[in-house]
């Protein structure tokens, strides 16, 4: 049977695990924001399809290798989420940018 945990090792668990997001924006507007870009990548996506199809549907009729091709070079933007950090780390960056007190400032 496995032992019980100390509350110290739990906390050095917790501190591993647990995971905090130190992009610029809040935690409540990242999701947000997440989504947004999400949904703008493909949007992006979508018209660079379209526009090469439409160039298409002027010429020739459609040949269905010309249609793949033509929807194969359409670019998509490349966009992933920044992981988030250990709080651990995100810990240590906070304290790394707080201003040192230098005692009984007032």
């Amino acid at each position: 049977m496995k032992r019980p945990l100390t509350p110290q090792e739990k906390k050095a668990l917790s501190l591993e695990h647990d995971r905090r997001n130190v992009v610029a924006e809040s935690q409540w507007g990242g999701r947000d924001a997440i989504a947004k870009r999400k949904q703008w990548v493909n949007q992006a996506h979508r018209k660079a399809v379209h526009q090469e199809l439409s160039a298409l549907s002027g010429s020739v009729p459609a040949d269905p290798e010309a249609v793949e091709s033509a929807v194969a070079t359409a670019k998509r933007h490349n966009w992933r989420k920044q992981p988030d950090v250990p709080l651990k780390d995100a810990l240590l960056l906070r304290r790394s940018r707080k201003p040192e007190s230098s005692g009984n400032e007032r």
